[in-house]
Order: structure tokens, then sequence, then C-alpha cells
């Protein structure tokens, strides 16, 4: 279809649009991909490309601190970071194929009952890792100080390639936007009666 009413501006592109149960909105990409070659689920990839502008800034190597206004020293500098980024991803990676060595080797809780509640509230399928908590570069940040901290020799790493998503994730926690009731003026009060009844009882033991 074509886009955008300037005749300068106007172009002829594909719209993908998609709305996953448990959002609030829905998804509406522009792309100049053909129909059949385009995924609506890659536009998930641009939640890293957004976590990776946070890494070189304010997360971890501090670039909004350089203020460098030469190009050359800025050229340095960016590799310099991207080198650093990419051991730090390697050593996530690794990190990660280490734990999903350990847990095809022996699965956590394999050993239980059938019958122990830890098997019977379990809803992730055998065989499958948790789901990752720390970032791949965040998680190769921290072995890094560890390996530093214990006088350990530094590792390379490896790098993974995940395939592209093919499916929209559903909301980790359907309902989660609802607001949680506010407490009310008395549950207030009573909050406050508590908390200086507990204040005398302490001055009377003293």
């Amino acid at each position: 279809m074509e886009c955008f009413a300037g005749k300068a501006s106007r172009l002829l592109a594909t719209v993908l649009m998609h709305w996953e149960p448990g959002y609030e909105s829905a998804w509406i990409i522009l792309t100049d991909l053909e129909p059949e070659q385009a995924q609506i689920a890659w536009y998930r990839l641009r939640t890293w490309i957004e976590g990776g502008f946070k890494d070189f800034k304010r997360g971890f190597w501090g670039w909004h601190h350089s203020k460098m206004e030469r190009a050359s020293c800025v050229e340095r500098l960016w590799l310099a970071m991207s080198l650093a980024q990419l051991w730090c991803v390697s050593l996530g990676c690794q990190a990660e194929a280490q734990d999903a060595e350990r847990v095809r080797l022996q699965e956590p809780g394999a050993l239980l009952p059938e019958t122990h509640i830890a098997r019977k509230k379990r809803t992730r399928p055998s065989g499958q890792l948790p789901p990752r908590r720390l970032s791949c570069v965040l998680r190769g940040h921290l072995l890094l100080l560890a390996m530093q901290f214990q006088g350990q020799p530094f590792s390379l790493g490896i790098l993974r390639i995940d395939a592209w998503p093919e499916v929209m994730t559903p909301p980790q926690k359907p309902g989660s936007s609802k607001k949680k009731p506010t407490k009310t003026s008395k549950e207030k009060e009573r909050r406050r009666q508590a908390k200086r009844r507990a204040r005398v009882r302490s001055r009377a033991q003293k």
C-alpha cells in the first residue's frame, strides 16, 4: 500500500498488523519487505537493539560521559566499546551453553518422585531451560568481574546464533496492567496507630 500523503515522502510498502490477546494495543509495522517475506514477530528484536543502545550509554560503557568532539577519537572509543560488548555477549552465551549442557545431563528435579509437589506444580517442559533473567551481556560482564576478582584467566567465550522469532510471545502476567486497589484512609490510620503503639512499647521496654 502507499503510505504518507506528500508526493516527495510517499512510499510503497508493506503494512503488518497484529494484536496478541493480553496486550493493551496492536502492532502496526511498516516494512519494505514483500508480504510473503516479512514476519511481524521479527519486530521483537527491536527491544534487543534498544537494550544495546542503553548498554553503550548508561548501562555499562558510559558513552554519555565521554563528551568527545573529534571523530577520530570517537571511532577508536566506539571500536573498544564494541569489542568489549562482543566479549561480554560471548561470555554470557558460553555460560548459557554450560547451563544447557547441565540440564541435558541431569534435569533439575528429575530424581524427585512423581508425587512430589515440585513435580506436580512444574509447568516448564522437561529439557527446557528456565527463562532468561539476565541478558547475555550483563551475565558476561559479571563473569569478567568475577574472573578478575578471583585471579582466574580470562575466557574468550562463544557466540550462539538463535533462530529468528516466528511467533509472538504472550504477556507474562495477563492482567498485570490492572491497578492495585489503593488503601483507604481508615486502613492508613490503623497502620499509623499500630506503628505508634509499637514505638511506645519499645520505649517502655528501655
